[in-house]
């Protein structure tokens, strides 16, 4: 990155914090040479998260750092040699010692600008509107990644926000059933987003085979998605676009290893219900009240965990329709008929509580993993230790309470044999649809727009 070229990660937060931030037992505490006045301090550094923390024991002072999109990059010292330096608004840190273990810490919340001298180019593996997909090859080890690379010069203003947001929100994941940011490179024409290689597909992908799956099949992917969501909403975050084509499979066909992806219509969640994108998502998909212009909070994530599983079950979504308009309008309503849907009482049971119209009376994700469906299949899951395939999946048997009347695709056969297919990666700016456009909705009354608002800084 030249210095006449202004990062794309520029913005007003300050390097030095003037609050306090809480000290964790289990943070990263260790000592390093701080340069000071051409000489070097003996210091205590503490990083946590995105923030280091400077120890001053005889002053019994503390500085905070917010390191979030800091220039990181390794420098050397005639004596001290190798040492990590931080740069952001005009600011700068550099401490010495043993850091190479500490800057694996740091880069996740960093911007670098080697990414040619750490990463070897495979094959595209994936393109859309504002980024393509790289397979990549790390040079020190050759482990291969993926990376997913926008042009800035096709990004427009608008387009900033959404992307910073989503680089934001992906940083804070840290679970096995969760895409989450590596590192972040930049230099003068694109933007580098380290991910880890998936090549299973995505689950879409996947339905189109198989057309449905049984009931544990069913299970076996809703119980990885629910546990996503419990994590994402922990970190106070809500997904907002919860359907196949944002569920990857680690491995191709196998559907104990998922993921769930695309952060791209994600955000803190707000009382105020003032988000970046407040009427998003995709149509067939989302929880009605979100629709309806009303308050919302985490349960839409339910409600369209809901509609995911109806859809693994069926083979098609609820509110499916050739029609664009008359899709969001049974959507709008919400809905869903489960009197022909001839599965087990447990199944049903837990069909209603997850896509209940109602946000009052629909289930919690607490009430999903206490429903009786769950509570049978984990049972089930018990006495079973061997991977699930999708081809062993699909054509058991749930229980003796299935009706005949299922869905007749259950009984094909799933063959490994096929080419696997590529992730499709999109950026936030592509489809799923912003339904925040009057142009998009068929709702008589369109959504005024909802002034950019400024983001919830990370808080530990």
């Amino acid at each position: 990155m030249s210095q006449d070229k202004k990062s794309f990660f520029d913005f007003t937060s300050p390097f030095e914090l003037e609050r306090k931030i809480e000290i964790f037992q289990q943070s990263h505490k260790e000592q390093f040479f701080v340069p000071k006045k051409d000489k070097l301090k003996m210091k205590t550094l503490v990083l946590q998260r995105n923030y280091l923390i400077k120890f001053n024991q005889k002053r019994n002072l503390l500085k905070y750092f917010n390191l979030t999109n800091a220039l990181l990059e390794f420098v050397t010292h005639p004596k001290m040699g190798l040492g990590i330096s931080l740069t952001k608004n005009g600011g700068n840190f550099i401490f010495y010692g043993d850091v190479e273990l500490w800057f694996t810490y740091i880069k996740k919340w960093c911007i670098q600008a080697n990414f040619s001298k750490e990463y070897s180019i495979i094959k595209m593996i994936g393109k859309g509107s504002f980024a393509k997909v790289f397979k990549i090859q790390r040079i020190s080890d050759r482990k291969e990644f993926a990376v997913k690379v926008f042009d800035k010069s096709i990004l427009k203003c608008q387009d900033r926000p959404a992307l910073l947001k989503e680089i934001e929100l992906l940083r804070l994941m840290n679970h096995k059933n969760v895409v989450t940011i590596l590192e972040t490179y930049e230099n003068d024409q694109y933007i580098y987003l380290v991910q880890e290689l998936y090549q299973g597909g995505e689950l879409h992908q996947e339905l189109k085979k198989s057309k449905t799956f049984s009931e544990r099949g069913a299970f076996i992917i809703i119980q990885q998605v629910v546990e996503a969501l419990i994590y994402v909403h922990y970190q106070g975050i809500i997904h907002r676009d919860i359907k196949p084509e944002n569920i990857i499979l680690k491995e191709d066909g196998i559907i104990d290893q998922v993921v769930l992806a695309d952060f791209g219509l994600a955000d803190y969640y707000r009382k105020d219900c003032k988000y970046m994108f407040t009427r998003c998502g995709t149509p067939g998909y989302v929880a009605p009240e979100l629709l309806q212009d009303k308050i919302y909070d985490h349960k839409v994530d339910v409600y369209s965990c809901g509609v995911l599983l109806y859809y693994l079950l069926m083979g098609k979504g609820p509110f499916d329709s050739n029609n664009y308009d008359q899709t969001v309008k049974a959507n709008f309503n919400g809905q869903v008929d489960l009197t022909q849907i001839y599965f087990t009482n447990e199944c049903l049971d837990l069909l209603r509580g997850m896509l209940d119209p109602n946000p009052q009376n629909r289930f919690t994700f607490d009430q999903v993993k206490q429903s009786s469906f769950f509570k049978k299949h984990l049972f089930n899951n018990k006495q079973r230790n061997s991977q699930s395939s999708l081809g062993s999946v699909n054509i058991q048997c749930d229980s003796q309470n299935q009706s005949p009347q299922y869905s007749p695709y259950q009984e094909q056969k799933y063959s490994l044999e096929q080419k696997k297919r590529i992730v499709q990666y999109s950026s936030p700016q592509q489809s799923p649809f912003k339904l925040d456009s009057p142009n998009l909705s068929p709702l008589t009354d369109p959504l005024q727009k909802i002034p950019n608002l400024q983001r919830v800084p990370i808080q530990i």
